[in-house]
Formats: structure tokens, sequence, C-alpha cells
């Protein structure tokens, strides 16, 4: 009888290959599992316990296969950026990734009806921690589908939970579904495992992932899981998105006319304007929402292009905190006794 095979060596924690400028808040949803969330806030507060924090958040959701910390780069420039005051930003490993791995079958954690009730709860508890005005959800890829769905659904509760704004990083369903044979062949054929973390961070760059050095330095690492078999290292992805191919085609239908017709601010952020399709350039023309083009070839564009990724969202950050200025100063001078008509005829006489 063959001896059984020696145990796997434990996962290595985020803290070992990431910078740690973070705090990592693992939040219990009413869905059931336990989210690891990643807190980074003013330098002032930085030692300062989450639930303490009075600052308004910022709330920003992976794409498939990836996990919280691959929005280190944006987050950080986010908070040196002094014109925003301060937000608080978030961000989450997503149902089946990183550290929310749970016992099921990855097509069924990464089905919509899965994510977007963990989003509506993480939503509630974050905003339960932080005081201020609501929440900005941000998304790339299939976060930025999540994060629209779930801006839909928080409008219809009772109260509606807090979302102020969308933002979403190339997440287009026109551009998505044309894509969809080419990403899946992708997935299937890139290196299931590598036998050490250099080897995996080169082959993210050689094969066109992603050409931020710095980015794939520190994002590439948290996306693996580490085991030793045989005396032998090995580093695989914690999420092997292939596994969850038959949920592919639907992250995406109708997302162009949900996000468009969202009652609220929003923008999108794209590497092309040849990546909208129809609806998006139609409502574009209309005015309905904001557009941000960086040029970039790749998919991971916060993590390639951080700088000008954190500028088009603190952009559309200090619009919001205009826009609502305005209308709050507005709302005050219809409020104000001595701007309604009779006060006016009353000084008259």
């Amino acid at each position: 009888m063959d001896a059984p095979p020696p145990p796997t060596t434990p996962t290595k924690t985020r803290r070992e290959a990431a910078k740690v400028d973070w705090q990592e808040v693992s939040l219990k949803l009413s869905t059931g599992l336990t989210l690891p969330t990643f807190w980074w806030h003013p330098p002032a507060e930085h030692l300062t316990p989450v639930s303490e924090l009075s600052s308004a958040a910022v709330l920003c959701l992976h794409g498939a296969g990836d996990v919280a910390l691959c929005w280190a780069q944006v987050a950080r420039r986010l908070l040196r950026d002094e014109r925003l005051g301060g937000n608080v930003i978030v961000a989450a490993d997503l149902r089946g990734h990183g550290g929310a791995v749970v016992e099921e079958p990855l097509d069924e954690s990464l089905r919509l009806d899965k994510l977007i009730p963990d989003v509506l709860s993480l939503i509630k508890c974050i905003s339960d921690r932080v005081e201020g005005e609501g929440l900005i959800l941000v998304g790339h890829s299939l976060g930025g589908s999540v994060a629209a769905r779930a801006a839909q659904e928080a409008l219809k509760m009772r109260p509606p939970l807090p979302v102020r704004a969308v933002a979403l990083l190339e997440s287009v369903e026109g551009t998505a579904t044309e894509a969809l044979p080419r990403s899946i062949a992708w997935m299937q054929a890139r290196p299931q495992s590598f036998g050490s973390l250099e080897d995996a961070i080169a082959w993210s760059l050689s094969s066109g992932m992603l050409t931020n050095p710095q980015a794939a330095r520190e994002n590439l690492p948290p996306r693996l899981k580490h085991t030793e078999e045989d005396g032998k290292e090995l580093w695989s992805w914690i999420t092997d998105v292939s596994q969850a191919s038959s949920c592919w085609p639907h992250w995406f239908e109708g997302l162009s006319a949900l996000f468009v017709a969202l009652p609220m601010p929003k923008v999108l952020v794209v590497g092309s304007v040849d990546r909208m399709d129809a609806t998006l350039e139609a409502a574009h023309m209309q005015g309905r929402f904001r557009l941000e083009v960086i040029p970039h070839p790749g998919h991971f564009i916060h993590e390639d292009r951080p700088d000008e990724v954190a500028e088009a969202i603190a952009k559309f950050l200090l619009q919001l905190k205009q826009q609502e200025a305005a209308f709050a100063k507005l709302m005050d001078r219809k409020a104000s006794p001595s701007s309604s008509p009779s006060a006016k005829r009353q000084r008259t006489e």
C-alpha cells in the first residue's frame, strides 16, 4: 500500500508577499460568508480602529481570478491626493477568491446570484463602520458588473443602502461578450503552477498579462497559493477561473443598459473608445455618464496604469463632491425663510 502523500505546507500569508500599508478586517456577512477586507485610510488616522473612522468610503471590487490587493497601488495614490479630503479605501476578496474560497464548486461561487447578495451585505457592513454620506462603488471587469448590479439592488432596498456613485473599469458588455472565446482559451492555456514566485512574476510580464513590473511583483503573489509536494515548491492559482467558464456569459449580460439607467453619478474607465459598445456610445453622446479613456492595450488597467486610474477616479470624486455641495446649497436656499416669496413681500412692504 502506498504511503500517504506528505502534508502540504500552509499557504503563505499576504503579509509575507505584500507591502503592508493596509489593515485587514474579516467581515461576517448576512449571507453566511466571512470576507477578508483591506482598509487604507488617511495617514493621520492610520492606527485608528476601523470602527471609529469617520470618512466616506470607496469600495473596490476586483475582477475574476484576482484579489482585493490588486487595488493597492490605486488605493495609495488616492490616499495621497489631498484634494479628496481623506476618503477611506476598502477592497474585498470576493466569494471564491483569495481568502474567501468556500467549500463549493467554483461555478457555484461565481454566479451573480451569489456575488451580488455578498456585496450588498458588504456595503451594509462597511456603511455601519464608516460615518459619512455613503459609499462609492468601483469595480474592474467582473467586479464592475457586480458593482453596477449591486448599486441597482441597493436602491430597491428599504431603507436603501447608501450607494452614492459607481465607477466601472474595463467592464463593457459588448467587448466582454465578443472576447469570451479568446478569454476562455487564454485561461485554459496559462500555466497551472510555477516553481517559484519569480517564475510566476516573470510569466505574468512575458505573457502580457501585466506590463507594470512593480504591480507584478506586488499583486501576483496574493493570487497564488504556496504548497510543497515531494520536496518541491509549487505556486498555483488560488482561483482557476476556467472552472467557472459556464458563468462567464451571464456576468456581463445586460450590463450596459443597466449601467446607463442607474440614477446616480457614474464613470466608465476604458483603455480605448473602441471598447465601448453601441449602447454605451449612444448614452455617452447624451451625457448620461462620465467617460475616462486611458490608452492601454491590456485588461488590467488599474494595475498597469495606477497613476492615471487614480487620477480618473479622483476627478470623478471631486466632481461628485462639487455637485453634492451645489445641490445642498440650492436646497438650503429653498428652505431658508428669507428666500421665500412671502418673506420677499414682507421686506418690500
